[in-house]
């Protein structure tokens, strides 16, 4: 039972609570204790939506029924290592990491033993931190070739794999919460909530002031700041959307070259995946709780089929993918693919048949679940086409507006937020040559001499011709593996000291980018040995 009085230092906590105190006053004291109780650990932001929907209630019954099934339901949500942290910030996540992986570093022997009945042994080690892991919430490394029971351990006991799974864990989580909250959807939080947008915010400022402050500096003395390069490679907005549509345009000229046939292929997830209405966006009653990251594996499982009937069929396809977030979060694909002509109604049946596999009967599946348009080169340009999708989910360049009428540079800003919420790669090619070669290859300071091939495929890298470098790398179905020029990876050795550089956690022998092999010989395009440290001026201020 409730007490019917408040201590005086709930009376004094109330009383300093400058945003909410106006509205605990107003409850019953039972109330106010109950309120209180339900809302402590989540954060402010958080708090206050959920009080904004209590108010709103018609019967002080009524929203104490809703507070209690909206936290209940919220609370089933949460992991249980974050449920007492879930106000946490960057601070508290490190603590709560570094006491994580004390944990496992530091197990009972004992308790080991009574429960296997056996000494220590690295199975047992393995099976208790993997055990204590899962009752966390988070799933233990799993065992494999690449990463032997030794480095799943050392995972485990590690606070940089802790918190880099907890960053992880509160920024979905806290997300899904909104979600649930109503806060995702045309009319609230358009892609993502407002919520992860700002936090997203802050985190690239940060990104962007640290790279800033830190430099590289190469065996000559040659130095930059880690934003330099940042400015001239394709992690700059600009960067990526431009080579994203020299790609594009190069394989729509290979198509025209070749006779084939250029489809716009949309595929959407069923309904249960989308959590609210478009033109409302009020919440879809056959929404199952599902988030974009549990659509994103639905499609990507479901391409995962269409391309093994492909092979089985014979039909290959090349050209781009874009992975975009609808208005309430859910995501959808749109793929502009070229194909040959030959087949196109097995190539449209085949999509149809495995987008219709799970919930194909619903309604509004047929209008809505694929579609399809085939680019005419009479009347338009494949690249065009896709040129919008691109820019939206890059950085808004050259857009009026968004397709729900918002502004385009804010709409790119949340859809990459959103898509580093729930870990999506927004942009993928699908088939052609390598876009890692064309990179090294644009590396080059000069053409090399003395054969003609390789001189033709860096000028056209060079020159940003995409359609004669893949013709020149064997074409635009010639498997990576079969291509005139691969990636060439050398492992890391310190020059001093001979040593063989292994990875932190399975030991295994680490290798680098250094180039492209041609003929069995390597180029080498990474010339410099690079080190990274901090700006003279951040330096001094260090040392001071």
């Amino acid at each position: 039972m409730y007490r019917t009085s408040e201590t005086n230092l709930e009376r004094q906590l109330i009383a300093n609570d400058s945003e909410f105190a106006a509205f605990y006053n107003s409850l019953h004291v039972e109330d106010r204790r109950f309120v209180r109780q339900k809302l402590a650990h989540y954060p402010r932001k958080i708090q206050r939506i959920i009080i904004g929907q209590y108010k709103k209630q018609p019967s002080l019954f009524l929203a104490n029924t809703f507070l209690r099934e909206i936290t209940d339901k919220l609370n089933a949500i949460i992991p249980p290592v974050l449920f007492l942290h879930f106000d946490a910030g960057e601070q508290g996540l490190r603590e709560l990491a570094g006491e994580s992986a004390d944990k496992c570093r530091n197990y009972e022997v004992r308790e080991v033993q009574a429960k296997t009945k056996s000494v220590e042994t690295t199975e047992n080690i393995y099976q208790w931190c993997s055990e204590f892991v899962t009752t966390k919430g988070l799933s233990a490394p799993q065992i494999a070739n690449a990463q032997p029971i030794e480095g799943c351990i050392r995972r485990m006991q590690d606070k940089g794999w802790w918190l880099k799974k907890l960053r992880k864990l509160l920024t979905q989580k806290t997300e899904e919460v909104m979600i649930h909250l109503e806060q995702v959807s045309r009319l609230k939080g358009i892609y993502c909530s407002d919520l992860t947008a700002i936090n997203r915010r802050h985190q690239k400022e940060q990104q962007l002031e640290m790279l800033k402050r830190l430099s590289m500096t190469n065996e000559l003395g040659e130095n930059f700041t880690l934003y330099d390069i940042y400015e001239v490679n394709v992690s700059n907005p600009t960067n990526r959307r431009n080579e994203l549509m020299t790609r594009m345009r190069g394989f729509e000229n290979s198509s025209n070259e070749l006779g084939h046939l250029g489809i716009f292929v949309t595929l959407t997830c069923p309904s249960k995946y989308h959590n609210a209405y478009s033109k409302s966006g009020q919440r879809n009653p056959k929404w199952q709780g599902l988030t974009p990251y549990d659509g994103q594996q639905y499609l990507c499982k479901a391409w995962t089929k269409i391309r093994a009937e492909f092979a089985r069929q014979g039909i290959r396809a090349y050209g781009l993918r874009v992975v975009e977030p609808q208005h309430d979060g859910t995501p959808h694909w749109h793929m502009m693919l070229f194909i040959e002509k030959e087949h196109a109604e097995s190539f449209k049946s085949i999509i149809e048949r495995y987008s219709f596999e799970e919930d194909g009967d619903e309604k509004g599946a047929a209008e809505n679940r694929c579609d399809f348009k085939f680019i005419d080169p009479k009347k338009g340009s494949a690249t065009g086409y896709i040129a919008k999708y691109v820019s939206k989910n890059i950085d808004g360049k050259d857009l009026d507006k968004g397709i729900y009428g918002e502004d385009p540079i804010m709409a790119a800003q949340r859809v990459e937020a959103w898509a580093s919420c729930w870990g999506i790669r927004q942009f993928q090619q699908i088939g052609g040559a390598s876009v890692t070669v064309w990179r090294e290859l644009r590396r080059l300071r000069k053409v090399v001499a003395g054969d003609e091939t390789l001189s033709k495929l860096t000028q056209s890298a060079d020159s940003g011709d995409w359609a004669m470098y893949t013709k020149l790398m064997g074409g635009v179905f010639c498997m990576r593996k079969n291509q005139v020029i691969r990636p060439y990876y050398e492992m890391v050795v310190n020059k001093t000291t001979g040593l063989i550089k292994t990875s932190w956690f399975d030991g295994l022998i680490t290798s680098k980018l250094k180039g492209v092999l041609y003929k069995g010989k390597e180029i080498i395009t990474r010339v410099h040995e690079w080190h990274i440290g901090l700006c003279s001026g951040q330096a001094a201020l260090a040392a001071v």
